[in-house]
């Protein structure tokens, strides 16, 4: 599709700023084709987003969550579970990196999005991190996760019981978030 002035064929110039912001996340990637469907896949989102009208992210930081892991998010390489962390029960992995962080200090609770392997779809994602940038997943170990970017969060944001939603999520943070930044 040829480009123009006001950022290509029919697409407004902030669409292309956007995804300016999508192509500078870590150069280096991506490597594999499921990292590629995760980037696409977070392109789509931002992109769409530019082109709503309405005034309801005026003065954030950011457009939303996607935006945010967009411009502040790492790609984290998957990783064999360590024999010490446990594997733990599917479908609760917020609640389940954040345990795992409790239990082992050295790694910290990361969101995001990640691509499960064999999966086309993306979804939003915790898993823990290492110092070395390995993805630590304890609710998809024997699924294996191919395709990890996030963000590491500072220890002051975690899930909170009763609901264990994602701080990316939650909604006492998913407005501050975006608006503030970290």
């Amino acid at each position: 599709m040829p480009s123009s002035e006001d950022g290509g064929v029919g697409v407004p110039a902030a669409v292309t700023a956007i995804r300016d912001v999508v192509g500078a996340i870590a150069p280096a990637r991506p490597t594999s084709p499921s990292e590629q469907t995760l980037l696409n896949w977070l392109s789509l989102h931002v992109a769409l987003e530019s082109r709503l009208d309405h005034d309801g992210t005026a003065g954030c930081k950011y457009r939303s969550v996607y935006e945010l892991v967009a411009a502040r998010g790492h790609w984290f390489i998957p990783a064999a579970l360590p024999p010490e962390v446990q594997t733990l029960p599917e479908r609760q992995c917020f609640a389940n990196a954040a345990a795992t962080e409790r239990e082992h200090p050295h790694l910290v609770y990361t969101e995001g999005f990640a691509v499960a392997d064999g999966s086309p779809v993306p979804t939003a994602h915790a898993w823990c991190t290492d110092t070395n940038g390995y993805a630590i997943d304890p609710t998809w170990s024997d699924l294996g996760g191919s395709a990890y970017l996030g963000i590491a969060l500072p220890r002051t944001l975690r899930p909170r019981a009763p609901r264990n939603w994602g701080v990316l999520e939650a909604p006492d943070s998913l407005y501050p978030l975006p608006r503030n930044g970290l």
